[in-house]
C-alpha cells in the first residue's frame, strides 16, 4: 500500500512508538544485534544512539509508503540522512533544557515525564525539519556534507556502542582545571 504523504501527528506518534519499542528491545532480547540497537544503559548517548536508528527505521517505512508520490527522491534522502543526524544533537538541546533552567530532577516520575516531552519535542521538530529541507536540492558539495556528517555520525554511534571514548563531555580535561 503506497499513500502521498503520512501526517504529521500519525509520524510522530509512530516516532514515539518505535523508539519506546527500541529503547527496550536489548532488555526483552539480549543479544548482539539488540545490544547495537537498543539501549544497554541509561545514558544520554544510548537514547542518542537509539534516536538516530528509530529516526532511520521511520524513515525507511516512510520511504515505502509514500515512495510512488515523491516529488524528488534526491531532496527525500538528503533531507533525511541530514535529519538523521541532527537528531541526536537536537535531543541533547531538548534534553539539557531541564538542567539548565531547572536544576536536577529529583523524581523517577519527573525524569520519565520530562524524557517523553523531550522526545516529542524532537520528532516534532524534526519531521518538520524533513519537510521544510525537501523543498530544494541541496548543491553537490552540501550532498557530500551531508553524506559525511552521516557517515561519521552512524561510525561514532556504532563504535561508541562498544567502546566509550576516553572524554566526558561536562568533564574539565585532566591539567586544564
Amino acid at each position: 500500500m503506497r499513500i502521498k504523504h503520512i501526517p504529521l501527528v500519525l509520524k510522530i506518534i509512530v516516532f514515539q512508538v518505535v523508539f519506546l519499542v527500541m529503547h527496550y528491545l536489548y532488555d526483552w532480547f539480549p543479544g548482539s544485534v539488540t545490544y547495537l540497537f537498543g539501549t544497554i544503559s541509561e545514558s544520554i548517548f544510548q537514547h542518542m544512539k537509539v534516536v538516530f536508528f528509530a529516526y532511520i527505521l521511520l524513515t525507511v517505512v516512510d520511504y515505502g509508503l509514500t515512495r510512488g508520490h515523491l516529488p524528488s527522491l534526491s531532496r527525500y534522502i538528503y533531507s533525511r540522512l541530514f535529519c538523521a543526524v541532527a537528531m541526536p544533537l537536537l535531543m541533547n538541546i531538548y534534553y539539557f533544557t531541564a538542567a539548565a533552567f531547572v536544576g536536577h530532577l529529583r523524581s523517577i516520575l519527573l525524569e520519565i515525564l520530562f524524557a517523553n516531552i523531550v522526545l516529542l519535542a524532537l520528532s516534532t521538530t524534526i519531521i518538520m525539519l524533513e519537510g521544510y529541507f525537501e523543498q530544494s536540492e541541496p548543491s553537490r558539495p552540501l550532498k557530500w556534507v551531508i553524506v559525511i556528517l552521516f557517515v561519521l555520525t552512524a561510525s561514532e554511534i556504532i563504535i561508541f556502542n562498544y567502546r566509550l571514548p576516553w572524554f566526558d563531555v561536562f568533564a574539565i580535561p585532566p591539567g586544564w582545571e
